[in-house]
């Protein structure tokens, strides 16, 4: 059994800040990892949610462009989102319509986490044209 003195105590010292050194990197590359993926999470639902409400106008209309355009621009400045490409599709032979949205996702942590660099993200939606 060993026993804690005060010659004992004192030559642990440093040994708290040691560990923390070592363990800090790693939590931090952690937390702005969580922190990225929920960020990467929420751009890509707004996407989606901005073709599907596009798909939805443009199954109702002639398509109308604009107004297309228009929905789903009124989704992604909700989101806050800029810079995304829609592309608008249709309709084909089988009366479908297709909105798709690009995004060129830079991470905000790109510093933080090594090898993290820009993703493209693209999201479609498809529905029969009503017209």
């Amino acid at each position: 059994m060993r026993i804690f003195t005060q010659k004992n105590i004192r030559k642990q010292d440093g040994q708290s800040l040691v560990e923390f050194a070592l363990v800090m990197p790693v939590f931090i590359i952690l937390l702005f990892g969580i922190m990225e993926f929920g960020r990467l999470w929420e751009v890509s639902n707004i996407l989606t949610s901005a073709a599907r409400e596009g798909a939805r106008v443009a199954a109702v209309t002639a398509p109308d462009v604009e107004a297309v355009s228009g929905a789903v621009q009124n989704v992604l400045d909700a989101g806050q989102i800029t810079n995304a490409q829609i592309q608008i599709s249709g309709p084909t032979g089988s009366n479908e319509i297709s909105v798709t949205l690009t995004l060129d996702y830079e991470p905000m942590s790109g510093v933080v986490i090594p090898g993290l660099t820009a993703l493209t993200i693209s999201r479609s939606t498809t529905m029969r044209w009503e017209g």
